[in-house]
């Protein structure tokens, strides 16, 4: 009988690749593990200055729960250098109660997203679409991240169903045009290949994410009149609108824009609309703090200490206020970025369609509409491997809670998403697609680390 050697030396060799963590080693079971050094190389062509993360995660194998311990966070690596991360011991365990993982993530410049991979078998060659212009050239070291492929049904691929793993670097083979470009990812034993946008996994939702905008429930609508006042000093925003019926404890939605107000910066010179895309309050629900027969107090933000200005309410667009009268919590979500019509965990859906099981029956018909509150999906996704959490929709996406302006986003969809098919506790709204499905960018870190594994069995 083969007895296994107490002591084995690992060694991890690895580019440090785009697309948030990178999950380098685990723990194997029967062992413990000694981490005895660890060095990020700057190997990016011309004047480069990446920074690296290493991260330490511990997970509770009782409740699932993880504790990230940053060892180094956003340490610089200056051209043609590198950082040494671990010269020591770094203890990592795998018992009956916890299991250690490590991880790094690199930032550094012209990182890519990709649209769509076509994959060439037997000649292992990849073409990659990129959403932006990438500024490679041919011969350019590359690496890639997070590209989801779904194989034909029977067949698996030499790894995972997620490229690259194990994660390595890729050279330009040749430039098609500006978001276009092949490179040699070498054969896959006849295993022909599709591309998938990124495919999201629900984790939780925070509580009522789901509000009725139009239909059972709904809003109830408010502008802003003369008198509306804001304090830069504690971020109190009076708002005037007679006879509004709130209450000390509502919750309400100012649309981006729909409260304009002069300021003494400029003299009351030009007119400023409230909130801005980037103000704090912006798709926010806001609880309302105070209330009198005709006005409510919101607190949407101080002004900054070099910011505080007196202003002069000037107009209100109407019905730009909203008070959520309806709110529904979330259990799970299953979303369809493309292209074209998927199965997703099970779920049939269009391109851009997600649907969204409710905790309860819900009593919506088609074509009522719903707003999914700012950040309040919580998923994660294929484009780093499932190694981050990500909340949804952000301010930036089309179907974020508040209307936006054309020009920051053509496909805005005023927050407003129309139910196409509902049932008892579940409904599905189009969110529009997302084709991004994986990272590109040159070849900047390269990581090498020693690991000392110890049997306990």
């Amino acid at each position: 009988m083969a007895i296994a050697p107490v002591n084995k030396f690992v060694s991890i060799a690895v580019p440090v690749s785009p697309g948030g963590l990178q999950k380098l080693y685990e723990v194997p079971t029967g062992t413990s593990a000694l981490l005895l050094y660890t060095q990020v190389s700057n190997v990016g062509i011309g004047v480069t200055y990446p920074k690296v993360t290493f991260v330490q995660r511990r997970e509770s194998r009782g409740t699932g729960n993880t504790r990230d311990i940053r060892v180094i966070k956003d340490v610089e690596i200056p051209p043609n250098d590198a950082v040494i991360l671990i010269d020591g011991r770094l203890v990592l365990e795998k018992t009956p109660k916890v299991i250690d993982r490590i991880y790094v993530t690199g930032s550094q410049q012209n990182v890519g997203i990709i649209t769509n991979v076509t994959y060439d078998e037997p000649s292992g060659i990849a073409t990659i679409f990129t959403k932006e212009n990438h500024n490679l050239s041919a011969n350019d070291p590359i690496t890639l991240a997070g590209i989801a492929f779904t194989c034909i049904p029977g067949q698996t691929g030499i790894t995972t169903t997620i490229f690259p793993d194990p994660q390595q670097s890729y050279t330009v083979d040749l430039v098609n045009n500006a978001k276009e470009l092949s490179t040699v990812v070498g054969g896959s034993k006849g295993y022909p290949h599709f591309y998938n946008s990124a495919i999201h996994y629900f984790e939780r939702a925070r509580d009522g994410a789901v509000e009725v905008a139009v239909g059972t429930g709904g809003y109830t609508n408010f502008t802003a009149a003369t008198g509306t006042t804001y304090n830069p000093a504690n971020g109190e925003l009076v708002i005037t609108s007679n006879s509004h019926g709130l209450s000390v404890g509502d919750l309400i939605r100012i649309d981006d824009m729909a409260i304009t107000f002069t300021c003494s910066k400029d003299g009351n010179a030009t007119n400023h609309p409230y909130p801005r895309n980037t103000d704090p309050a912006s798709g926010k629900l806001l609880t309302v703090t105070a209330v009198s027969a005709n006005t409510f107090t919101v607190n949407v933000g101080p002004s900054s200490a070099s910011d505080q200005y007196t202003h002069t309410f000037v107009s209100g667009v109407t019905n730009g206020i909203h008070k959520v009268n309806t709110r529904f919590n979330v259990t799970n979500a299953v979303y369809n970025g493309g292209p074209g019509t998927k199965t997703i965990h099970g779920v049939t859906l269009q391109e851009g369609e997600i649907r969204i099981t409710l905790g309860n029956n819900h009593n919506l018909v088609n074509g009522n509409k719903i707003r999914i509150a700012l950040d309040s999906l919580i998923f994660t996704c294929t484009m780093d491997d499932r190694n981050s959490e990500h909340p949804y929709p952000r301010k930036t996406d089309p179907a974020a809670p508040t209307p936006r302006s054309s020009s920051v986003d053509p496909k805005n969809l005023g927050g407003d998403l129309s139910i196409t098919k509902q049932g008892d506790n579940g409904l599905i709204v189009n969110v529009y697609p997302s084709l991004s499905g994986g990272f590109i960018a040159p070849l900047e870190m390269e990581l090498i680390a020693s690991i000392l594994e110890n049997s306990t069995s």
